[in-house]
């Protein structure tokens, strides 16, 4: 996984993509403003205040899921329900048997956790960094 870039919206967000399923992608965007983020993607937020969400592109093989930064694992995985549920639809799989709907989601949930470590490893790599770059500037000017 490349190293999480903050966006235009002051979000991350990062592509998953469902190969075996029509390639049915999902963008994961981890927000601490998820009204900000949604409009400034989406065009407009969810209809009603959440603590986090889901968008189905309408006829399209794409969603979003929008989760705050220090979303809890029972909210990571209600809103992954929601996609796979929404992919296995959009494949129109009639038996959502419960393997194959366990699977896509531990998938999913896998996504999502992967990519907020890989933020957190980012961004304490860059508060390490700052915090050398000052020490280094405070030692030269003694």
């Amino acid at each position: 996984m490349r190293t999480p870039k903050l966006s235009e919206y002051n979000d991350y967000a990062t592509w998953v993509t469902f190969e075996v399923m029509a390639n049915y992608q999902v963008r994961v965007v981890l927000t601490n403003d998820l009204l900000k983020s949604a409009e400034g993607r989406l065009g407009s937020g969810p209809g009603e205040e959440a603590d986090a969400f889901c968008y189905h592109v309408k006829g399209a093989g794409r969603s979003y899921i929008f989760l705050p930064m220090d979303a809890p694992e029972s909210t990571v995985a209600h809103e992954c329900w929601h996609i796979i549920h929404r992919v296995m639809t959009y494949c129109h799989v009639v038996d959502m048997d419960d393997e194959i709907i366990a699977y896509h989601l531990d998938h999913m949930v896998e996504q999502v956790y992967k990519f907020k470590n890989a933020i957190k490893s980012s961004t304490k790599k860059e508060v390490s960094d700052d915090q050398s770059k000052r020490r280094a500037s405070s030692t030269k000017r003694h």
